[in-house]
């Protein structure tokens, strides 16, 4: 899709994703289209995505460090204590 000179590949991701059909479609992006607004109308069109989350919101890594850690600390106390 051509992407006009006056606007940004954001909001021609988000046009070209209202026009393909997503259900049961994995999207993949790099850190410029980790936005909000991207990932929403993927889910709300059926389809899953893989957003590359780096130091342009690190916030958002930070949460996504902690769920992993949660995780991981959640199998190690379930394997410790499993009969």
């Amino acid at each position: 899709m051509r992407v006009d000179s006056r606007t940004n590949e954001h909001k021609a991701a988000l046009e070209l994703l209202g026009i393909l059909p997503l259900t049961g479609k994995v999207v993949t992006g790099d850190a410029m289209f980790c936005q909000r607004d991207l990932a929403k109308q993927v889910i709300e069109a059926g389809g899953d995505y893989v957003l590359v989350a780096n130091n342009n919101q690190p916030a958002l890594v930070i949460d996504i460090e902690g769920g992993f850690a949660f995780a991981t600390a959640a199998r190690s106390i379930a394997a410790a204590t499993s009969p």
